[in-house]
């Protein structure tokens, strides 16, 4: 299959998103960056995420919020290009975590949800066994013993 090359509309959608979203998601990234971003953060939270930055879980994962924003920002055909690593990184990042159970709220609804990445939780972590996690991570994750100097 023959790759279909992009236009200046399609570049002009890129600088476009990340225009748009720069006050949002404070600063200027380009989705390349962003995808970047995702990807790390997705390979962090397989490895293990530490505990010393559970309270900040949320607040990581807002590359992720920037790609949901951009996506109708951007042309079809930058979709296309990049839609199946998207899809690929989300679903190593649901392998890679549980849903979280929400109090008095409906698991479906959280599932279901458009952000669903926001309503899930590394089933992995390192770090000190002693921090407190947030009670929506539970069950507990499995804690790996390793920590960052560890790796």
């Amino acid at each position: 299959m023959e790759t279909e090359l992009l236009d200046a509309e399609d570049y002009a959608s890129v600088h476009r998103a990340t225009r748009q979203l720069s006050t949002r998601y404070h600063g200027v990234l380009t989705l390349n960056a962003r995808m970047e971003a995702w990807a790390e953060f997705v390979t962090d939270v397989e490895e293990g995420f530490d505990t010393m930055w559970a309270w900040e879980f949320s607040h990581d994962i807002s590359d992720r919020d920037w790609l949901h924003d951009a996506w109708p920002i951007l042309t079809e055909r930058v979709r296309r290009h990049r839609q199946a690593e998207l899809d690929a990184l989300d679903e190593r990042f649901r392998l890679a975590t549980a849903p979280i159970r929400p109090f008095g709220t409906s698991q479906n609804l959280m599932t279901e949800h458009a952000r669903w990445w926001r309503f899930h939780y590394p089933l992995l972590v390192t770090g000190d066994p002693a921090e407190p996690l947030p009670p929506t991570w539970s069950p507990a994750p499995v804690h790996t013993g390793l920590t960052d100097a560890g790796r």
